[in-house]
Formats: C-alpha cells, structure tokens, sequence
C-alpha cells in the first residue's frame, strides 16, 4: 500500500479508477441482489444455475455485444460517435430492470430481467474496459483496476452494513442504484464532450506504454488465441474447484464481508503486475492452486468461511490477469474493441467451470481429477508460450533505437520531429513536451500535425500503434 501512495499518479489514472469503482459498485450491488433474490425463489443448486451460469454466459453476451458495436463505431463514423448514446441507453436499461429482477414474484419476469440486468452488467463492464485501455498507461493500468474493483467492493460492505441497520436493505439498495445510474449518465455526457474536444486539438491519449505483451515476428492470431485459451483454462479451473456454493450462504457466511478479500488480493495484484507483469502472470497460475486444495479438502470439518476468504483473495489475482492480459493487447496492437475480450472469455469458463461443478458434485473425486489435468494444462500452456516469447524476443535483432530510425527514415521525418516522436513514445503530453523542447504548445501540436500527416495516422494512438507494428516486422 505504501508504494501504491508513494507512485506518481496520472490524471487519468484517478479519473479511470473513480469511473470503475462507480460502475462496477453498480453492477455488483445489483447482480448481488438478483442473487439474493434468486436464493430464496429456487433451491440453492437451481439458484447457482441461474445466477452463476446463466448470469455469467449473459454477462458475456452483453460484454461481446459492445465489443461488436464498439469496432463499428470506430469503423463507420469515429469512436465517440453513437457509442456513448448507446451506453447511456444501457445504463438506463439496466435501472429499469432491476425492480422487476429484485422486487418481482413472479419466475419468468425474474428470470427474464435477471438475464437482461446481466446483459447490461456485460456491456458496462466492457465500457470501463475501454476507457482503462484507451486512457491509462500501460504502467498504471493493473493498480488502476484494482483500486477500482477495490473500492466498489468496499462500498458494497458498507451499503450491506447500513441496509442490516436500517431494516431495508432492498430499499438501500434501490436508492444506491438510482443515484448511482444518474451519476453514470452523468460521467458518460462529461467524458463525451471531452473526448470530442480531444479529438478536435490533435487527439492527445496517452492508452499506450513501454510494457510490451508482444514480442516483435510473433503471429497476432496465434497469440490471441493462446491468450484466450489460457484466461478459459484459468476459469475452468477456479469454478471447478470452487463454485462459491449458495448453501454456504443460507448457512450464515456474509458475502460482503469476503469479498473484502477479494478486494486485498486485488490490490496485491494490481501493484504486482504493474512492477512486473511476468510476476503478476505467474502469481496467477500460483494461485490456482487454492480451488484446486479446497475441492480436494471438501467434507472435511473446516470452517466454509476460510475457504471463501482464501479463494477470494487469490481470486484477485486471476481476475487482474486476465483484465489487464487483453488490455494490454488491446492497446499495444490498437485492437481497442479487444479490451473487454479477457472478461468476456473469462465470464463463458466461468459458466462452464460452475457447470460441471453442479453436473458432477457428488463425484468429488472425478472433479478432483479434472481440475488436476485442466490445472497441468494451464501450467503447460503458460511456460510453453513464456518459452515462444523468449524465442521471439531472442530472435530479434534489431535494437530500440535501431527500430526508431528505421521508422523515422521511412516516414522522412526531420529532426524536430523526430524528437517530438521519442517524447510521444515516452507518453508526454503537448504541455510536458513544449516545456522539455523549450517551446510552445501551439508549435508542439504543428509538428504533431506533420507526423501524422507523414505517418498516414489519424491521431496519436494510430501513429504508436503504427510504430509499435513497424517495430514488430
């Protein structure tokens, strides 16, 4: 915590992390309603069907669905064009079906505005997903995250604390929500209009970074595939081991108060993945040893409260995996509309893990055996790409600078420019590059103007994806 407060913070990062912690306490309260309100409709096994993979396989509709409209807006007619009125539609549509989820008597109506509030939870979550990629530094963008799920989860054990005090929890609940969706709507019109006055200045984002996922004559597809094999084999393996089991919560344990680890193993994760996202990658694989011990220590006469804690806590570290794994995908190769991708493949094993952990819950020793081999399977699919990368990065001979002239000699760029790229590349803005070149802002943006009219880009994260393409051929 104390290198978190000691780390030089971005405007960005703060902005980004406020508008996570908004939306995801959203969501989360919401969805955790509808669990609750599901629990006492269905028997525990049919209400984990309903909420954790039903939930989770519409909750992954909606997150591909704004993937989906996300790259045709950028396509047809820019990227803040109709997206954020579609998000603002979302935003109201997910309000609107909350009461008939939370409130409602009846069974279909639960289930179908159940399955329409996680529609929207998907969509949401995709839309900070965007904004982490397209606005925070690579360095900064795990911590970013992680304090942002972090404080939603905290808020969320405080609003069950006042709703236990007040008798009305339901109630809380709804009030939060409403003010909480008209805050959301609110954001989304600011962060419109600031994004189009960006884009009316020279496009100034800062979404890029010096951490590289992708190393240089490596095949795009072949390693997005890999990537999404292995955030599906790391839910399989976590919701096997443990399904996070309503019956242990008719049983007394309080959600709230353990997903307070889920939000330390977050911050745990964000910190160690931006110092190193080998170590943070790895501490993910570590961790999924802990559903794969409780599954093989279930019956025994341990407290469910400790499982919950300990798998929520190492829970952080997968699930900061495999949002800032696409993240950084994303934005290192300027497939933006890939952000959400981790999440959205994550939320489908997620399902089929909790599938087979109901199909084959009185076979605990046939679990046991498969998450064994899906846990192998993980590990050897991690080292065998860490090995490809290392191969790829071995391979290639060309140094920093060597890349950074090739692609300034190809683009004829003078020496002004040239600097003003290597201040780019280094995520200055027009105010920190006019201070270092002794200049001013207006003469900064006219030679930005000239590297992109050479380069052929649009704005400023089109010419460092171009060079971050260029360097990889």
């Amino acid at each position: 915590m104390r290198a978190l407060l000691m780390r030089r913070i971005h405007p960005s990062v703060s902005a980004t992390a406020a508008r996570i912690s908004l939306c995801f306490l959203l969501t989360s309260s919401a969805y955790l309603a509808w669990t609750y309100h599901c629990m006492d409709l269905f028997p525990s096994r049919a209400a984990e069907a309903v909420t954790l993979i039903a939930g989770y396989l519409f909750q992954a509709m909606g997150n591909g669905l704004h993937m989906v409209l996300l790259r045709r807006c950028k396509e047809r007619a820019g990227e803040n064009s109709l997206l954020p009125v579609y998000s603002r539609a979302v935003t109201v549509l997910h309000l609107i079906c909350l009461f008939p989820a939370v409130l409602g008597g009846a069974v279909p109506a639960v289930l179908f505005f159940g399955a329409m509030l996680n529609l929207c939870c998907g969509w949401i979550a995709g839309d900070y997903l965007y904004a982490l990629t397209d606005r925070v530094r690579a360095e900064d963008r795990a911590v970013t995250v992680s304090c942002g799920y972090s404080i939603a989860i905290l808020g969320s054990w405080l609003l069950s604390l006042i709703g236990r005090q007040t008798g009305s929890p339901v109630s809380v609940l709804i009030i939060t929500c409403v003010l909480l969706t008209g805050a959301l709507l609110l954001l989304i019109h600011s962060e419109h209009a600031g994004a189009a006055e960006a884009e009316e200045t020279d496009g100034e984002r800062i979404g890029s970074g010096y951490i590289r996922r992708i190393p240089p004559g490596t095949d795009l597809r072949q390693y997005l595939v890999t990537a999404g094999c292995l955030v599906l084999l790391f839910s399989l393996v976590n919701n096997i081991g443990f399904g996070f089991p309503s019956a242990d919560l008719q049983n007394g344990i309080h959600l709230e108060f353990t997903r307070l680890f889920y939000a330390a193993g977050l911050l745990a994760a964000g910190l160690l993945n931006d110092r190193s996202r080998r170590s943070g990658a790895l501490c993910a694989v570590i961790a999924l040893v802990v559903p794969f011990v409780t599954l093989s220590l279930q019956g025994e006469s341990i407290y469910p409260g400790i499982f919950w804690a300990l798998n929520y806590f190492t829970f952080g570290f997968y699930t900061t995996y495999r949002l800032i794994l696409f993240s950084d995908i994303a934005a290192e190769t300027g497939l933006l509309f890939l952000s959400g991708c981790g999440l959205m493949i994550g939320r489908i094993g997620d399902a089929a893990g909790e599938s087979l952990n109901l199909l084959l819950a009185e076979h605990t020793s046939v679990l046991v055996v498969l998450a064994a081999v899906l846990y192998a399977a993980s590990m050897l699919l991690f080292f065998h790409s860490r090995q490809d990368q290392q191969a790829q990065e071995s391979r290639s001979e060309d140094s920093e600078p060597d890349r950074f002239d090739r692609f300034s000699g190809r683009h004829d760029l003078s020496a002004r420019e040239r600097e003003v790229l290597r201040l780019l590349l280094e995520e200055k803005t027009n105010t920190e590059i006019a201070d270092i070149l002794c200049v001013t802002e207006s003469t900064v943006k006219y030679h930005i103007h000239n590297l992109l009219r050479k380069t052929g880009c649009s704005n400023r994260v089109t010419l460092l994806s171009a060079y971050a393409e260029d360097s990889h051929t």
